[in-house]
């Protein structure tokens, strides 16, 4: 029974996801799968697309070139929205959606990642006001009451968002998520992260168990120091990227998704670090090092404070301002579906 019931939310989860992605009827929806994809979760895509009035087909990726499935995908009569499944990512994916259509990659891999899940055109507005917001600052700042004092120049910076909205034909979107990032002008990160117990070293899914300092200097990372329990570890993996641009400071990055799931009760509560959407969970920073797609490491802050010239953005791990929910997404998540 309570798998149905999983199953019977996820199809309504994913069929308000594609109303809010403007999915139109009665055009064909395309459900793009590997052999990896849970079938329940596959079940659940293509229901979604019978409730919103769409003309459902599945496309296996398995056994495909490698530029993806382009010949099924045309066969399929002109596809309105595709939905992602297969678990991986083609290179590049932009070459496989039709100029025609739109991709919804979901990021879970089971229905279960979607419990606490709640659609809401509210996410989009937030995100949207979160991006001015980067655009129109010289600097961000992160800290926190154990220490962590860093500032990073905006100006002329890479940044970047995850909304969860393939609106547009021919773009890609991924979903669940729900984040903004930037990336810190050249050589103008500098300062302190203090990874204090409960928070997160990514994308390894540990927990921090004793305080560790990063210093961060010219936009590198030049100094760690802890507990070599600690320590260690994180000096090993940083060595086995193999790369100098382990140590550059690449991001930092603020969640946005209101997930319907109490935070843990104990501070180290298991399968938590390494949980499904840590990183994009309202009102974590991520703060990481690397080149993207390379990553060194990333440190999941759940308690930080963050500034853009001096305009809170997160205090002690809650949004502020236009990043906070208004009372309309507050009663979708007070009344889900």
């Amino acid at each position: 029974m309570e798998n149905r019931a999983v199953h019977r939310q996820a199809v309504e989860v994913l069929a308000r996801q594609l109303e809010l992605c403007r999915a139109v009827p009665d055009r064909v929806g395309v459900v793009l799968t590997d052999g990896t994809t849970d079938p329940v979760l596959e079940a659940s895509a293509v229901q979604a697309l019978i409730q919103v009035g769409a003309h459902p087909q599945t496309v296996s990726i398995d056994g495909q070139p490698p530029t993806g499935p382009g010949a099924d995908l045309a066969a399929s009569g002109r596809p309105d929205i595709i939905i992602n499944l297969f678990n991986g990512y083609l290179d590049p994916l932009d070459t496989m959606i039709p100029a025609y259509a739109r991709m919804l990659s979901v990021v879970a891999n089971s229905t279960g990642d979607l419990r606490g899940i709640v659609p809401h055109a509210g996410l989009s507005r937030r995100v949207r006001r979160g991006m001015d917001l980067l655009k129109a600052g010289q600097e961000l700042h992160v800290g926190d009451r154990d220490g962590t004092d860093l500032r990073i120049g905006l100006d002329g910076t890479r940044q970047w968002k995850h909304d969860g909205l393939a609106a547009a034909p021919g773009t890609e979107a991924q979903w669940p998520r729900g984040m903004i990032g930037t990336a810190p002008a050249v050589g103008t990160a500098k300062g302190t992260v203090v990874m204090s117990p409960g928070d997160i070293w990514l994308p390894m899914g540990w927990y921090a168990r004793s305080s560790v300092t990063l210093t961060i200097e010219g936009g590198r990372l030049v100094g760690i120091e802890g507990p070599r329990s600690e320590t260690d570890p994180i000096r090993a993996h940083l060595a086995s990227v193999g790369s100098p641009s382990a140590y550059r400071l690449d991001a930092v990055e603020i969640g946005l998704l209101w997930i319907d799931r109490p935070r843990p009760p104990a501070l180290f509560e298991p399968d938590f670090a390494d949980s499904f959407g840590i990183a994009d969970r309202y009102g974590h920073v991520v703060i990481a090092t690397g080149d993207y797609p390379t990553v060194g490491i990333a440190c999941c802050l759940r308690s930080a404070t963050v500034a853009v010239d001096e305009i809170a953005a997160v205090r002690s791990g809650s949004l502020q301002g236009d990043l906070m929910p208004d009372v309309y997404e507050q009663a979708a998540h007070r009344h889900p579906l």
